[in-house]
């Protein structure tokens, strides 16, 4: 079907436009929350509880208290083992001088200032502020036990810091979604005022309004589609630049899924919102009565 008046080239280029600016910021927020997701599982996997045992624990003690530490619920597995790693203070002094270069003898004038050390791995559904603190409190309990450490500052924040990144991308994504939407509406309307008479009479001789819809619909599904693709091309340009820079995303950006998930995320939302948007203003604009056209 053929309309005495074709869509401008300009509003279909500003559409697809928008549509690849739409396609770019869901990119943006798709891999930075696969970022975080990512990331945040490695750095959760790594958080542990570090027990410091006094020096007045007796090595022949020694064998109880770590059995009842694998005796607790929050104690987590590794390869079907509990997740608990004993580390002598010779060790930890050993180390310390490796990675400073220093020797604490001369500095503080001591034997070895270093405590004996338990490394505890919690299991993932302990892995939040309220549990550690109650944890914490029950291993400071022991008689034991002289110092007890865990990554609270990092627990306190992490949480807040990922839902405010959220809620500013949710809100730019709705904002310009809507603006896109009143885009197509608008020139949706502006096309069919254009071509009022043709599609009355049209309705008039019996075509539906499936058959009048169509070229839209595909009109609409190709600007999406475009637009999609080409915010996925600029999206994952920025991403490739900033790997450049740091080596360490390119493997969580670059990785095959993530690629396949990243097109099927951008061009699919686009061109299902544009063939949607489209679908509901024609719906709308073509129920009013010819006499409201003109």
């Amino acid at each position: 079907m053929k309309y005495s008046k074709s869509r401008p080239q300009s509003t279909q280029l500003t559409l697809v436009i928008s549509m690849a600016s739409l396609a770019f910021i869901i990119a943006l927020f798709f891999q930075l929350f696969v970022s975080v997701r990512s990331w945040g599982n490695e750095i959760k996997s790594q958080m542990k509880i570090y027990v410091y045992l006094s020096d007045s624990l007796q090595t022949a003690d020694l064998a109880s208290t770590i059995t009842y530490f694998k005796s607790r619920p929050y104690l987590g597995g590794k390869e079907l083992k509990p997740d608990l790693e004993f580390k002598s203070k010779a060790a930890i002094a050993s180390e310390f001088l490796t990675s400073s270069q220093e020797d604490y003898k001369s500095l503080l004038g001591e034997e070895n200032p270093f405590k004996n050390c338990l490394i505890l791995g919690i299991k993932d559904e302990f892995k939040n502020e309220a549990s550690f603190k109650k944890i914490v409190s029950e291993i400071q309990a022991r008689p034991e036990v002289y110092e007890v450490t865990y990554p609270n500052t990092f627990l306190g924040s992490l949480l807040g810091k990922i839902q405010a990144v959220g809620y500013v991308g949710l809100v730019l994504i709705s904002l310009l979604t809507l603006f896109i939407y009143l885009q197509l509406a608008n020139s949706i309307r502006l096309h069919i005022h254009g071509n009022r008479v043709l599609i009355k009479t049209m309705q008039l001789l019996g075509s539906t309004n499936g058959f009048i819809q169509k070229p839209y619909l595909l009109n609409a599904v190709l600007v999406g589609f475009l637009g999609g693709f080409i915010g996925f091309v600029l999206a994952d340009g920025a991403f490739y630049y900033f790997s450049t820079s740091i080596p360490e995303i390119k493997s969580v950006f670059f990785d095959q899924s993530n690629q396949v998930q990243l097109v099927l995320v951008c061009v699919g939302f686009c061109t299902l919102f544009s063939l949607v948007a489209s679908f509901f203003s024609l719906s709308k604009y073509l129920k009013i009565q010819h006499t409201n056209l003109f």
